[in-house]
């Protein structure tokens, strides 16, 4: 058997994993083991977890590592004592490969750990750029991995240019976009398609104008994105507002407060996790996606969703045409609204490569026969 572990962190890991696990899945003499561990695990972050097991995985390993301080003490503690339990686990099931995903920093326990311990590292994601220090997280796995699946052909340049050699660079495009892309969201929005009960009942007319917020925290600058002043402004719609909580990287407690002080704004519903089906559904409808997430970078461009980006978390990642970056003004945010409501772009995204997931599957069958 060809023993494939997967680390999942985080709530957007299994976005992008999905369908490759289902593909690797396919496969008799593969076997799957997931490690689970960081925020993925915890209630507060919406418990996104539960997403895998409805679909039937069995999580092969729990590693509760995280410290809830918000600073970036925090983060390293938490990569620390996450690179132990992870180094436990392989040292248990001695993987033949490990499959990674993002650039998220509770990511580098796994691939720091793996790494020491010589077992090959599979990266999807990789050379791709954006803001903050994910930027030098991702060259750090980078240099760690040993198949680099990319989305475009920058990112397969930009590792070319690190030093990687040609035949470890696989531009298959990306899973997560390739995925959401086969989801039928039909014609109008639909509360019963987001699969999920929420304590306020999500109060949204099928042809219902509303904006979908992303904020997370930048962990190099404090003041990349101003969650009050954005709230404020997009209050003065009188429009509902679907607000998702930020990820746990240090600096979210600003971003956490700047949502508690519009709880009472009947309009807004507060989010802390919808699971992907029903995320996609929201996404697909919405009339403005608003905030600094790599979501609306890559993946709104599949149903032409206008996305107003706000500061410079995501300052060098490649944009869809469907994105509109207004810096730290304020005043572009009311302005962009009124001048583009009821505007949809062309269904056209640079990320998406037709049999995706098939194809990184089938690679890393490939490399695993040609190296046991």
């Amino acid at each position: 058997m060809k023993k494939i572990a997967v680390a999942i962190t985080n709530r957007t890991n299994y976005s992008k994993l999905k369908k490759v696990l289902f593909e690797l899945n396919e496969h008799e003499e593969v076997e799957i083991f997931i490690v689970a561990s960081s925020t993925v695990l915890l209630k507060r972050y919406g418990k996104a977890l539960d997403d895998l097991e409805s679909d039937g995985w069995e999580i092969s390993k729990r590693i509760d590592c995280t410290l809830l301080n918000d600073s970036h003490e925090a983060m390293a503690k938490t990569v620390g004592i996450s690179i132990i339990e992870h180094a436990s686990f392989f040292a248990d099931i001695k993987p033949d490969i490990i499959l990674i995903v993002g650039d998220r920093f509770d990511m580098l326990a796994p691939v720091v750990a793996s790494s020491l311990m010589n077992i090959p590292i599979a990266h999807i994601q990789g050379g791709e750029l954006s803001g903050t220090i994910d930027n030098v997280i991702r060259d750090v796995f980078t240099n760690f991995s040993t198949l680099h699946f990319v989305a475009t052909e920058k990112s397969a340049n930009s590792l070319k240019r690190f030093g990687i050699r040609e035949e470890q660079i696989l531009n298959f495009g990306c899973p997560a976009v390739e995925y959401i892309s086969e989801i039928e969201v039909g014609d109008h929005f639909d509360r019963n398609s987001l699969r999920k009960n929420f304590k306020h009942p999500i109060e949204i007319g099928p042809n219902e104008p509303y904006f979908l917020v992303m904020v997370h925290p930048d962990t190099t600058n404090k003041q990349d994105v101003d969650m009050d002043r954005l709230l404020n402004i997009l209050e003065k719609f009188d429009r509902k507002a679907l607000i998702f909580y930020p990820n746990v990287d240090a600096n979210n407690s600003d971003i956490v407060s700047g949502i508690a002080s519009h709880n009472k704004n009947p309009n807004f519903y507060m989010i802390r996790h919808i699971p992907l089906e029903g995320f996609v559904h929201v996404m697909a409808h919405a009339s403005f996606m608003i905030g600094n997430s790599s979501a609306g970078i890559r993946e709104a461009a599949s149903f032409g969703v206008p996305v107003i980006n706000i500061g410079y978390r995501q300052a060098n990642r490649e944009r869809n045409e469907n994105v509109i970056d207004i810096g730290e003004d304020y005043n572009l945010l009311e302005k962009t609204i009124r001048e583009m409501d009821g505007h949809k772009f062309e269904k056209h995204n640079i990320y998406l490569k037709p049999d995706c997931s098939k194809s990184i599957a089938e690679y890393v069958l490939k490399y695993l026969d040609s190296s046991l």
